[in-house]
């Protein structure tokens, strides 16, 4: 970040100080804002949200460490340096105690103080960088795991358990149910969470340029190997690598995966020095590995070492519990960023959501909900707005029942037992969605023996 974006405050009463400073930082291209009471003080802080403050303790209308509890109240993330005399020292180290950055004694030595508000401004960028990383992982995590079925709540319960330690972990399910956002919260969780987090999709890359990329090579180990070129084992020393759709790995990479993992050492493509890693590995798979084994396409041992913590995240369609949930959550999340005032979905709506298939998952959800939301007129969503229906609608039950189709009498059934369900099976709600009288509602229970139910 550019000096000339830094705005620096300075809390002095002393004209000639002001001056010296002001000249001093605008010379190395700070913006310097001045204030010489604690009043005009907490106004500039207000108004002009100043990058740092240098602040000197004794003002002719506040005291210095009531001044410092005020600012940080107005902007806790600014960091303050104190100016103090050599007689109030233990007031300096006092205002440390109350949030004061750091503090320099007067007379300062002026290469010290730029020294030293270069470096507060370096670390607040990056304490700020890693809040704003973990508020984004955060709110990712968050919308992944919204739900509170018993098999999500088990899962975050073993991730709270797991993450602390070194232990590998292999996490399996279908396109869209959150393996990529789970591995990254494993990582935020885990010891190794100011070190390197390193994702790699292995689908459609070539064994040479997986290889490549995975131990990187030297100088001239291939044609246009131009310069030497680190792989991302050593770029992720002492953090995660993350292995997405593990079993498009080819044979020949899996062995030297399972290499390091064993030995914590490698040599570059056209390499003859070892260098030692110290990685956490995660893989994922929305495949089943032991069917890969067994198919010959995934190497048993290298299964048996990533499956040391495995964990499946069940598709959305086996939690529709979580479905509601998740759409309140993507309509709050559009409505700000859309700028909307959606309310809610119809009863109508809220059955097609409940019953429909997921192919995609979560994922397909939050696209669903964005169009829906592009394209309702109201201020609620209507089925008619819901970019849904088509063979995937009622794939399930195809599936669970071994039959390609299904006849009309088992999709009648299917449909009115899920739109029971996403009404809680109030009858009146059902009958109303259906299209239907309550007695032909209550005929048809009896006829598929759901009236028990």
């Amino acid at each position: 970040m550019a000096k000339g974006n830094d705005k620096i405050l300075i809390i002095e009463d002393q004209p000639s100080v002001r001056f010296g400073l002001r000249k001093l930082l605008e010379d190395e291209g700070y913006r310097v804002l001045e204030a010489e009471t604690g009043e005009q003080a907490i106004a500039v802080v207000t108004e002009s949200a100043p990058q740092l403050i240098l602040l000197d303790l004794r003002l002719p209308d506040a005291n210095g460490l009531d001044l410092l509890t005020r600012v940080k109240a107005i902007d806790d993330e600014a960091p303050v340096i104190i100016l103090t005399a050599h007689g109030t020292i233990e007031t300096a180290i006092l205002a440390l105690k109350n949030g004061a950055e750091n503090f320099l004694t007067k007379p300062f030595d002026a290469e010290s103080l730029l020294i030293l508000i270069a470096k507060t401004l370096a670390q607040t960028r990056t304490r700020r960088a890693q809040l704003l990383v973990g508020l984004a992982e955060r709110k990712i995590a968050d919308e992944f795991f919204q739900g509170k079925s018993a098999n999500i709540l088990q899962i975050v319960n073993v991730i709270e358990r797991l993450a602390p330690s070194d232990t590998t972990v292999l996490l399996q399910g279908e396109t869209g149910t959150g393996k990529g956002v789970l591995a990254r919260l494993i990582h935020r969780l885990s010891e190794r969470r100011d070190k390197p987090f390193v994702a790699l999709n292995c689908a459609g890359l070539s064994r040479e340029l997986l290889e490549s990329e995975l131990f990187g090579h030297e100088k001239g180990a291939f044609t246009g190997a131009y310069a030497s070129k680190p792989g991302l084992f050593e770029l992720a020393h002492e953090g995660t690598i993350f292995f997405d759709e593990i079993a498009e790995m080819e044979a020949a990479i899996q062995a030297r995966v399972l290499t390091v993992m064993e030995q914590k050492r490698f040599r570059r493509v056209g390499g003859i020095q070892e260098k030692e890693v110290d990685v956490r590995i995660i893989a994922a798979s929305n495949r089943n590995l032991k069917a890969e084994i067994k198919s010959g396409h995934f190497r048993q041992d290298l299964y048996f070492r990533l499956n040391v913590m495995p964990i499946t995240i069940p598709p959305l369609r086996e939690r529709r519990e979580d479905i509601l949930p998740f759409v309140e959550h993507f309509i709050a999340h559009y409505n700000q960023k859309l700028n909307r005032s959606i309310k809610g979905v119809t009863p109508k709506a809220e059955a097609l959501l409940i019953s429909y298939n997921w192919t995609g998952n979560i994922r397909e959800m939050r696209n669903v909900i964005e169009r829906a939301m592009i394209l309702c007129a109201g201020d609620k969503i209507h089925a008619r707005d819901l970019p849904l229906g088509g063979a995937e609608f009622f794939a399930p039950a195809a599936s669970e029942n071994g039959d390609e189709f299904l006849s009309l009498e088992e999709l009648e059934r299917l449909h009115i037992e899920r739109v029971l369900a996403a009404t809680e099976r109030n009858h009146t709600r059902a009958a109303e969605i259906l299209g239907v009288t309550r007695t032909t509602l209550y005929n048809k229970l009896a006829k598929y023996n759901l009236a028990s139910e």
